[in-house]
């Protein structure tokens, strides 16, 4: 049941984003989705008294956030040499911030 309320407190986020894309354009909806959701979230766990699962909850959303930084970069260093390949571009970088944050939680968890 836990896993239902979590997913759920995301997929109304994800919502309240869109939402706002829709009303006020993506630039303002990029801008509140970049906001790491997971801190957030974190601090909810941090007040139910679970702070073991809280702590690295936020610890992986500091991890994402760097990703995030990660595939800007890429993706506009992929742009600048590949332009006509945008999509391929966006594919290459998720793959390797996707692999970056799993290299990372995997040799932090040691």
């Amino acid at each position: 049941m836990d896993i239902v309320l979590k997913s759920l407190a995301s997929a109304i986020a994800t919502a309240i984003i869109l939402i706002i894309a829709k009303f006020s354009g993506p630039k303002m909806a990029g801008a509140i989705g970049g906001i790491p959701i997971i801190f957030a979230i974190s601090y909810v766990l941090l007040t139910m008294n679970d702070k073991s699962l809280s702590r690295q909850f936020l610890i992986g959303g500091i991890y994402g956030a760097i990703g995030a930084i990660l595939f800007s970069l890429i993706l506009i260093w992929l742009n600048v040499q590949f332009i006509k390949t945008h999509w391929l571009n966006f594919a290459i970088a998720y793959v390797l911030c996707f692999l970056f944050a799993l290299v990372l939680v995997y040799f932090t968890n040691k």
